[in-house]
């Protein structure tokens, strides 16, 4: 299915592999991205405030910080022990928020999906980079990445269709029996490795430096900081101004889920011919105009529907080419820059989830689509600073 978008410059390894480990990701995302557009829900079956929920959210992110020293530790096993693990590790948390009798179980369930998530990418994303050259990586990793739009059009969907018949708590029960399925696929279907070489010395290991690369970091910080101030308020803000049900949030993220495809198989055709990080700006850049016409227009259904597909699309295509260009962020090191970047992604997530929901509280979807805006325009601006600084290197004697 997905190997089909791979030519004879991929090997049939590589080819043979990108279906099922794409698959087990949709089953992955989908878990993770369950509670943002149903937070309301959530919040009703625990009895809380929409606020504590997207407090929890926000902590739950926050065991993402650790992504550096979790990519280290990932990278004492196997790719394939790597992706087996993290994902049993998914499934666990999402069972602890199936089970949780409030909110700090819930949080704690959160983090544990979190953190094992960071296990479960690292070991596809170090898989591909050990198998494929960097100038075809792109359309490599932006075909497992489709996963994170597909989970919404599919995973997501049918989640919150058995939410819709019974309970959110059913829906993550949902995606465990999906999840354990796959990591027995994944053990089937990929072949095991040697165990990676112990790292050397503290005295011998090389210095990263990561240098303006650090423009980068604090561009995905901000870009997923946009993201989150939308994706923890639009299903709140859809049920409270236009009494969308469950399972019309449903139909409404199915589409949304498509868009986002779309946005994906964009990047997977066009990312290595347009260049990473052109690609991850010019998405962000898209994300300004339509965050502030959603903050004007927000009370017009159709319309503000409209305006945050297109958010969500250009978030979409902006983030992929972000996670590609991490790879050789740090040249000869690429986990190094992956770690980096996957903790980048998860502080923006954590530091936005609360403040996003406190402010839709407080002012109703204007704010939190402001502040999306706002975000944006700081990654564009670290973006094109670190596009500055790469130009005059490039032409210094």
């Amino acid at each position: 299915m997905f190997a089909s978008h791979l030519d004879d410059s991929y090997t049939a390894e590589v080819r043979h592999g990108v279906t099922p480990m794409t698959v087990a990701k949709i089953g992955a995302n989908s878990a993770v991205r369950y509670a943002a557009p149903f937070i309301a829900t959530v919040a009703s079956g625990l009895h809380v405030s929409l606020a504590t929920v997207g407090a929890a959210i926000g902590l739950g992110e926050l065991v993402g910080l650790g992504a550096p020293l979790i990519a280290r530790l990932a990278a004492q096993f196997t790719r394939r022990a790597a992706m087996i693990s993290g994902l049993l590790g998914i499934g666990a948390g999402a069972t602890v928020c199936a089970t949780s009798r409030g909110v700090v179980q819930f949080a704690i369930g959160l983090a544990l999906m979190n953190v094992t998530k960071i296990v479960f990418d690292l070991g596809i994303i170090s898989w591909l980079t050990d198998r494929v050259e960097y100038g075809l990586l792109g359309r490599a990793i932006g075909l497992t990445e489709t996963a994170w739009a597909i989970a919404l059009l599919i995973g997501v969907v049918l989640m919150g269709l058995v939410t819709g018949i019974g309970s959110w708590r059913w829906g993550y029960a949902l995606a465990v029996v999906f999840i354990v399925a796959m990591a027995a696929t994944l053990r089937a279907v990929v072949p095991d490795e040697s165990r990676p070489a112990p790292p050397p010395p503290t005295h011998e290991r090389v210095h990263h430096r990561v240098g303006a690369g650090w423009l980068v970091i604090v561009a995905t910080v901000a870009l997923t900081a946009s993201a989150q101030a939308i994706f923890v308020t639009f299903g709140k803000w859809l049920q409270t101004d236009f009494t969308v049900t469950d399972t019309q949030l449903s139909i409404i993220i199915f589409g949304l889920g498509a868009i986002e495809l779309a946005a994906s198989s964009a990047v997977v055709r066009f990312l290595d011919i347009w260049g990473k990080q052109r690609s991850s700006m010019f998405g962000a850049a898209i994300v300004i105009p339509s965050g502030l016409g959603l903050a004007v227009l927000h009370h017009h259904f159709v319309i503000g529907l409209v305006l945050l597909a297109v958010y969500v699309a250009a978030f979409e295509f902006a983030v992929l080419a972000t996670i590609s260009l991490s790879s050789g962020l740090v040249p000869g090191h690429p986990s190094v820059g992956l770690g980096l970047m996957v903790g980048a992604g998860t502080l923006g997530r954590a530091v936005m989830a609360s403040p996003a929901t406190a402010a839709f509280t407080a002012h109703g979807m204007w704010a939190p689509s402001v502040i999306g805006a706002s975000c944006a325009a700081v990654t564009v601006g670290c973006q094109w600073r670190y596009r500055a600084v790469r130009t005059e290197a490039a032409v210094s004697p």
